[in-house]
């Protein structure tokens, strides 16, 4: 294991990609925000004027002269998230029966996302923001509105105090890396293909709470978010919670900044997670809580983001199995080729553990190798190959566990605007 890892490391370091995983265009400028491109300052959703220009003039291979805006009146902005992949899948399992090993074979077209986003500026500091994705029953919608902000509309924004925001609604917590991979073990893994049970967080696609969020933003270097939720870990779309009447509190503090201007920049940061469950009947069932530590850092070309969760009482990500002790860590490198295209490697792991303290899923390695390539703008195609090797119980010998080899190999086709 620790070869294995030694190795996934230093060829990070020797050659990896730079990306459109949102945390990475922050961590190139060593940013505490997502602001700079973004509307909403944790990332994902509309993009802002720095975005839209970004999005026209620097990532694309081939740039065209072109502007480009969704703005369709005064402060209304409408945007469009379409994703669609070819997905084929192989796992090899051993039989403990004797009759020989079992494969399963999927291959197909996959709907991943067709969202459409609306965003209404009403003032500065005030922002409304509406997702709808047929693919996904939970819709994405919140109010926000910014205290402190350099417009100086509330309270004027000082070299201490750049940011300060409260936002109310449905939408995702601010917990950890934000990749935009959500088949990645430390959001919502991808265990409906596999045929053996879950294996990742509860941080889906899709994945909502219904609550609040502030967040402050401090000497262009540190941010601190909270949020209070009626708790969504559990799989079914709260909007009105009444069985479990406990609300979740989601924390995350980060650190970043430039070390050297426009080479070297990091960050590194923390984020909490925890809910006291009840059943249906109002009795006190045990409290689940979750653990990140997270950070990123970026030399010339060469990106590297990594995170490590760890947690107890947690759901998997089809909510209906919860686990004692969970474990996920992934490390993840990107290095710029040339102009609109960029290479990765990822290297995870994933563990989960009964009551006993016995090992159920054990996802010893996934390794990930792609590549993600923008030719026009707004235009994006992902190829990636992966390799997993997963222990699980022996269906029918609980004293066997048997070693599953999967392959996948996808190409997604991604329209963004």
């Amino acid at each position: 294991m620790k070869k294995v890892l030694l190795f996934v490391l230093s060829f990070v370091v020797l050659d990896i990609s730079n990306a459109l995983a949102l945390p990475r265009f922050a961590l190139k400028k060593g940013d505490i925000t997502c602001g700079g491109c973004h509307a909403n300052p944790t990332g994902g959703g509309l993009r802002s004027e720095g975005g839209e220009s970004f999005s026209v003039n620097q990532l694309p291979m081939w740039k065209r002269g072109e502007t480009f805006t969704g703005h369709i009146a005064s402060g209304i902005t409408l945007g469009a998230d379409w994703r669609s992949q070819f997905l084929y899948f192989t796992q090899k399992q051993p039989a403990s029966s004797g009759i020989g090993d079992t494969t399963l074979t999927t291959n197909t077209f996959h709907a991943m996302s067709y969202a459409i986003e609306l965003g209404v500026q009403a003032t500065k500091t005030l922002y409304g923001y509406l997702r709808y994705d047929p693919i996904t029953p939970n819709p994405e919608a919140y109010a926000m509105l910014h205290i402190v902000h350099p417009s100086g509309e509330l309270i004027e924004a000082t070299d201490a105090v750049n940011d300060v925001y409260v936002k109310f609604g449905a939408f995702l917590p601010a917990f950890g890396i934000r990749f935009d991979d959500h088949t990645i073990y430390s959001k919502g893994g991808n265990a409906s293909i596999s045929g053996f049970g879950s294996a990742g967080l509860f941080w889906g696609y899709g994945y909502r709470d219904v609550g609040a969020e502030a967040g402050i933003y401090l000497f262009d270097h540190l941010s601190v978010n909270v949020g209070l939720y009626n708790g969504n870990e559990g799989g079914s779309f709260q909007n009105f919670a009444t069985a479990n009447t406990n609300k979740a509190l989601c924390a995350r503090a980060n650190l970043a900044g430039e070390l050297i201007e426009d080479v070297l920049s990091g960050e590194i940061g923390g984020s909490f997670y925890s809910h006291q469950l009840t059943d249906g009947t109002g009795a006190n069932a045990p409290s689940l809580s979750l653990f990140a530590i997270h950070g990123g850092l970026r030399a010339g070309p060469i990106s590297v983001l990594a995170e490590f969760d760890n947690g107890k009482n947690v759901n998997t990500n089809n909510g209906l199995t919860y686990f004692p002790k969970a474990t996920a860590m992934v490390f993840e490198g990107t290095v710029s080729i040339t102009k609109g295209l960029d290479g990765l490697l990822r290297f995870e792991t994933y563990e989960n553990k009964d009551i006993s303290d016995n090992v159920q899923t054990q996802v010893k390695s996934r390794i990930t190798v792609g590549a993600q390539w923008f030719p026009l703008r707004f235009l994006e195609v992902r190829p990636e190959f992966r390799t997993a090797t997963v222990e699980i119980p022996n269906s029918s010998n609980a004293t066997l566990r048997d070693q599953l080899t999967q392959t996948t190999f996808l190409t997604q086709i991604h329209l963004f605007f």
